[in-house]
C-alpha cells in the first residue's frame, strides 16, 4: 500500500488516507484500488468490531476524486466503466458487517464526501477547516458515485437537493444539524470523543439522526415531492441557462430514483455521471477550476503582508471595498468629505453581513467584531501608518490625481496607493505621483461581495514587490486578481463595453429591449445588455463609454440611443428606479420612453443579434492578445467568465470563439464591417489565425507581430 494505511488494534481497524508527495487526499484510481484491497482484506475478519476511516494530512479528509483522470476521459463508456469499479467499492464499504465510520477533520468534498455517505456513521471536528460539499456541479456534473443516492436517505431530498444543485460547502455545526454527521467535537477532544463514538457504534447505542418533521411528510407523498421537484426545477431556470445540463440532469436522476433499490439507482446516476463528464461542457469547467487554483496561488509570501487600509470613496464600489476589508484585515480606516456619510456606510456595510448571518456563516457577535475594525475620518491626517490605500470615487482623472497628492504627502514612503478606476490609464494617474513604483490599479467588480476577479494594472514603474504584495493582500481576501496590462478599460470593460454599445445599435435599428435582452440571457449571459446597463448604473457604463471612445476613436463610437438616454431622459438605471426598465419593489417593464422615436419594427434573427453582440467582444478580445494586454487566451477567458459571467460552459469568450470556428467568425466580422464600418474591423490576430489555420488555443506563436 503506497497511499493507504490499515491498523488493527484492540479489535478496531483504522484506514488512514495519506497520499505519497501529496499535500492533499484524492480518490484517484490508484487509491480505490488500494481501497479495495484493504476491504477484501478485512471484510471476514470476525475479530474486528468497527473501522475507522481517517487522514493523516492536516485538514483534509479527501478532497475529492482526481479530476484530472475524469478530464482525461473521452467517451460515456470509459467513464461508466471506472464509476461502476467505484461503486463497486464503495458497495463494499457499506456492506461490511460492523460499524464503519469516517472521521472527518478537515475539507470532505465530493467523492470525500460520497465515501463517508457509504459509512454507517460520521463523525466530524469543528475545526474552521472541515467543510463539506458536493462541488461537483462546478465541474459541469454531479455526485457519481452514490451521492445522489445516499444523501438523500441520510438528510432527506430537501437537503440534498440544496448540497448538490448548489455546491455550496457547510461547516460541522451546520452538517450535524441536518443530519450529515452523527457527532462533532473539537481537535483536542478526539482521542476521547472518538473512542467513546466507536464503542457507543459497537454496542448499537447510536440514534439515527432523524429528517425533520415538515421535510419527511414533504418528501413522504408522491404529490409533495412532485411540488420539491417542481419548485426546485424553477429555482434552477432562475439561475442557470437550460444548455447547461448539469443541475437539471441532477434533478432528474434524484426524481427518478428516489424510491428505487439502492443497486438500480446507482446504474441510472452512472449512466447520466458518464454523459456529462464527457461533454466539452464539463472540461471547460475544469479548465475553468484549474486557472482559478493557478491564480490563486500566484504570490510569494512576505513576511509582513498588508493588514491595515484606507479606502477612499463610499459609492457602491465604496461600501464593497469597505466591507471585503472589514470582514479579512485587521484595520479599515475610511475617508470621508462628511462625517455625517458614516451612518448611511455603516448601515449598508452591516447590510452586506445580513446574508452570512441568515447562513449562520457568521454570528452577530462576529459581524460586530468585523465592525468594530472600522475607523473614519474627515482629512488625511493620521495615516502615516497606513500599509495600502485605494481610491473608488467617480471617473474623473483630476479629482482622482488630487486624492493620490494628498495620500502621497501623508503615507509613508513604502506605502502601496491604488486605483479603482476601471478605465483610466494608470500611467497617466501615476504621471504626477513622486513614488510611481508603488501605484497600481486595483479594479473590483460589482457587487464586490460577489464577484471573484480582480484586475491588477501596473504601469511602467510599479515594481515587482508591489504587484506580489498586493496580490498577496487580494488572494488573502478571497479576491482571485489577474495582471492585466495598461490601456483604456483595461481587460473586461473594453471587451464588454462594445456588447453593450452594439446592443445600443440594435435597440435602435428597430428590435426591442425585451427581445435583444431574451436573446443573450437564453445565449448563457447572466443577465441582458439593457438588464446589466441598469443594474451597473446608465451613469456609470456612459462613463466608461465616454473613455473607450476617446481613446479608441471611431471604432468604439457611443450608440446615439446611448447619448439620448444619459444626457437627454437623464436615466441612472436600477437605482434610481428608472433606465431601459421602469422599476418597482416587486417588478419591473419596458421604459417606453427610451425607445419612443424609433419605429421598432425591424425584426432581428437571434443569430444576428448574437452575432453583433458576441462577435464584436471576440474581435476586442482578440485586438487585447494582439496588443499583448494579457499573455494569453486562458487569461481573457477567465476574465470574462469571472468579470462578466460569461458562460463558463462554453469554456469563456476564446474558447467560444474556437468552437464556432475563426474562420465562420472572420467572414460574419468581414460581412458586418461591410455594412457598419469600424466597429466590426477584424482584428490583425483573427486574420493571422486564420490564415495559418490556427486557433485562440494553439496560435500562441503567432501573437509576436
Amino acid at each position: 500500500m503506497k497511499n493507504l494505511n490499515l491498523n488493527i488494534e484492540n479489535e478496531i481497524a483504522t484506514i488512514t488516507f495519506d497520499l505519497v508527495k501529496q499535500k492533499v487526499n484524492k480518490l484517484s484510481f490508484e487509491v480505490l484500488e488500494e481501497l479495495n484491497t484493504l476491504l477484501n482484506e478485512i471484510k471476514n475478519d470476525s475479530s474486528i468490531k468497527a473501522l475507522i476511516l481517517q487522514s493523516a494530512k492536516k485538514n483534509i479528509f479527501v478532497a475529492g476524486a482526481d479530476i484530472k483522470e475524469i478530464e482525461a476521459m473521452k467517451t460515456p463508456n470509459e467513464v461508466f466503466t471506472q464509476i461502476i469499479k467505484g461503486d463497486d467499492i464503495f458497495n463494499k464499504l457499506e456492506s461490511l458487517p460492523y460499524p464503519t465510520i469516517a472521521y472527518i477533520n478537515g475539507a470532505c468534498m465530493g467523492g470525500g464526501l460520497e465515501l463517508a455517505l457509504a459509512c454507517k456513521y460520521r463523525v466530524a471536528t469543528t475545526n474552521i477547516k472541515t467543510k463539506l460539499a458536493f462541488p461537483e456541479i462546478k465541474l459541469g456534473f454531479f455526485p457519481g458515485l452514490g451521492g445522489t443516492q445516499r444523501a438523500p436517505k441520510v438528510i432527506g431530498l430537501i437537503n440534498s437537493l440544496d448540497l448538490i444543485l448548489t455546491g455550496k460547502s457547510i461547516n460541522a455545526k451546520k452538517a450535524l444539524r441536518i443530519g450529515l454527521v452523527d457527532e462533532i467535537f473539537d481537535d483536542g477532544q478526539k482521542e476521547f470523543k472518538l473512542n467513546r463514538f466507536i464503542q457507543k457504534s459497537i454496542n448499537k447505542e447510536i440514534k439515527n439522526k432523524k429528517i425533520s418533521f415538515v421535510n419527511k411528510l414533504l418528501e413522504k407523498y408522491s404529490i409533495t415531492r412532485e411540488f420539491i421537484y417542481y419548485k426546485t426545477l424553477k429555482s434552477i431556470e432562475k439561475k442557470v441557462n437550460r444548455d447547461f445540463n448539469a443541475p437539471y440532469m441532477a434533478l432528474e436522476v434524484i426524481k427518478q430514483t428516489f424510491n428505487k433499490p439502492l443497486n438500480e439507482g446507482i446504474i441510472i446516476e452512472a449512466k447520466a455521471f458518464s454523459k456529462l463528464a464527457a461533454t466539452k461542457e464539463s472540461k471547460y469547467m475544469i479548465e475553468l477550476f484549474y486557472l482559478f487554483e493557478k491564480f490563486n496561488k500566484n504570490f510569494k509570501k512576505t513576511q509582513d503582508p498588508i493588514s491595515n487600509v484606507v479606502v477612499i470613496g463610499n459609492g457602491v464600489m465604496g461600501k464593497g471595498i469597505i466591507w471585503l476589508f472589514s470582514k479579512f484585515l485587521k484595520e479599515v480606516r475610511i475617508k470621508l468629505r462628511k462625517i455625517e456619510q458614516m451612518n448611511s456606510i455603516f448601515k449598508s456595510i452591516s447590510k452586506l453581513y445580513s446574508s452570512s448571518v441568515k447562513r449562520r456563516s457568521l454570528s452577530k457577535s462576529e459581524v460586530e467584531f468585523k465592525l468594530n475594525k472600522l475607523s473614519y475620518t474627515n482629512s488625511f491626517d493620521g495615516m502615516n501608518n497606513t500599509e495600502f490605500a485605494i481610491e473608488a470615487i467617480i471617473e474623473d482623472e483630476k479629482e482622482k490625481k488630487d486624492i493620490f497628492k494628498n495620500l502621497e504627502d501623508t503615507l509613508d514612503k513604502d506605502a502601496i496607493i491604488a486605483s479603482n478606476t476601471s478605465s483610466i490609464s494608470i500611467e497617466k494617474l501615476s504621471s504626477e505621483l513622486k513614488n510611481k513604483k508603488n501605484f497600481l490599479g486595483v479594479h473590483f467588480f460589482n457587487p464586490v461581495n460577489m464577484m471573484p476577479l480582480v484586475e491588477i494594472i501596473p504601469s511602467t514603474h510599479t515594481s515587482k514587490k508591489t504587484i506580489n504584495r498586493v496580490r498577496e493582500l487580494l488572494i488573502s481576501c478571497g479576491k482571485t486578481p489577474i495582471i492585466v496590462g495598461d490601456c483604456a478599460g483595461f481587460i473586461v470593460n473594453r471587451i464588454l463595453l462594445p456588447y453593450l454599445n452594439e446592443a445600443a445599435f440594435i435597440l435602435e435599428e428597430g428590435s426591442n429591449i425585451k427581445k435583444i435582452d431574451k436573446v443573450l440571457k437564453d445565449f448563457g449571459m447572466p443577465m441582458g445588455p439593457f438588464t446589466l446597463a441598469d443594474t451597473v448604473g446608465i451613469d456609470i457604463g456612459y462613463k466608461v463609454a465616454e473613455i473607450l471612445n476617446n481613446s479608441y476613436g471611431p471604432r468604439m463610437p457611443i450608440a446615439p440611443i446611448l447619448n439620448r438616454v444619459y444626457n437627454e431622459l437623464k436615466l441612472s438605471g436600477a437605482k434610481k428606479g428608472k433606465g431601459f426598465y421602469l422599476y418597482n419593489k416587486f417588478s419591473k417593464k419596458i421604459n417606453n420612453e427610451v425607445t419612443d422615436p424609433y419605429n421598432l419594427n425591424r425584426q432581428f434573427t437571434d443569430e444576428q443579434i448574437i452575432q453583433r453582440c458576441i462577435y464584436i467582444m471576440i474581435n476586442e478580445a482578440s485586438k487585447c492578445l494582439e496588443e499583448k494586454v494579457v499573455k494569453s487566451a486562458d487569461i481573457i477567458n477567465f476574465a470574462m467568465i469571472t468579470g462578466t459571467g460569461f458562460p463558463p460552459y462554453k469554456g469563456g469568450i476564446l474558447n467560444y470563439a474556437n468552437d464556432v470556428g475563426l474562420n465562420n467568425i472572420l467572414t460574419t466580422l468581414n460581412d458586418l464591417y461591410s455594412r457598419y464600418g469600424l466597429r466590426f474591423k477584424p482584428s490583425k490576430l483573427l486574420i493571422k489565425l486564420v490564415e495559418h489555420k490556427k486557433n485562440f488555443k494553439t496560435g500562441e506563436e503567432l501573437w509576436n507581430f
